[in-house]
């Protein structure tokens, strides 16, 4: 797999630098995220700070993981280290005579990207609330409308569970929840199998800690198909990053009525767990929009959770 290392590379107007690709290279005439492969004995910062140098001349100051991305074309296999590039030095231009833009986030679905680079623009713009929509709301109409209200409430990327339902109940009810957040521009991640989620034709998938534990580092998902995964410790988070998730929910941080017997994590533990994580993390257990600040001052992307929602 060849490992290369990318820069997310922002202006003081919050805009990202994108680059367009050769057209007699892999994935040609497409637009891109500046980088390239690392060489023997570099890491990923050191990678691309030679490789901004030379394709943009200039000079990397500070960069922090993003995320990793693994992606399968039929002729190759890559793994995208992301970081996002805070501050440099230099005006940049295109060094090999690549065409150069500087864009909005939310303008990037206007441009072409090789598939690879669908997974960063969802991390771009990944929202920092994930609300999740569990059966211990109440049956298949309660949890409706409870998803209807967060909706409401503005919330944008929400995760629907039901252990309890069976196969059947799941599906009407999954169904049925994604037509209400296509209608409103939601993404919905639903909890369960990659083979039922195919099967229902959805691409946001939650894998619980038993799925993903499950798959192999070399499975291919269909293109288009993003993954998130629960995770509760330093093994799991590896896995989770393994297998190249979009991001991570890490639990239970605090004492919670659905982690009964579970000994929490704790915030000291938990920002322990995420300095080691290349993913976004999001806490979950006993926390909720209110502790968005505590959470990020402790390394988390976001805060997840269900009834604090």
């Amino acid at each position: 797999m060849l490992k290369v290392a990318v820069g997310v590379i922002k202006n003081q107007r919050g805009e990202v630098l994108i680059s367009k690709r050769a057209d007699n290279t892999h994935q040609g005439g497409l637009w891109e995220f500046p980088g390239g492969k690392l060489e023997a004995g570099e890491n990923t910062a050191k990678a691309l700070k030679r490789e901004l140098l030379e394709e943009l001349n200039i000079t990397v100051l500070t960069s922090t993981p993003l995320t990793q991305v693994k992606h399968h074309y039929s002729d190759m296999s890559v793994c995208l280290d992301v970081h996002t590039v805070e501050s440099f030095y230099g005006d940049a231009c295109g060094m090999e005579g690549q065409p150069i833009k500087w864009i909005a986030t939310a303008e990037l679905k206007n441009y072409s990207f090789p598939a690879a680079n669908a997974a960063i623009i969802e991390a771009l713009n990944l929202p920092h609330y994930y609300p999740i929509v569990d059966d211990c709301i109440g049956d298949e109409r309660e949890m409706l409308s409870h998803l209807e209200s967060l909706i409401l409430g503005g919330y944008t990327m929400i995760q629907l569970r039901a252990k309890s339902f069976n196969n059947t109940d799941f599906k009407r009810l999954a169904k049925q929840a994604m037509k209400i957040c296509k209608q409103s521009g939601v993404r919905l991640y639903v909890n369960t199998s990659i083979k039922e989620a195919l099967e229902m034709n959805f691409e946001t998938v939650h894998l619980s800690v038993k799925e993903m534990m499950g798959m192999k580092k070399d499975f291919s998902l269909p293109e288009g198909v993003l993954l998130a995964a629960s995770c509760h410790n330093q093994q799991e988070l590896n896995v989770a990053n393994d297998l190249g998730v979009l991001f991570a929910v890490l639990s239970p941080i605090c004492q919670t009525q659905t982690h009964v017997g579970i000994k929490p994590l704790g915030w000291q533990q938990f920002g322990k767990l995420v300095k080691n994580s290349s993913l976004p993390v999001f806490a979950l257990g006993g926390v909720g929009p209110e502790d968005i600040e505590k959470a990020q001052l402790k390394g988390a992307y976001g805060v997840a959770g269900i009834r604090a929602f």
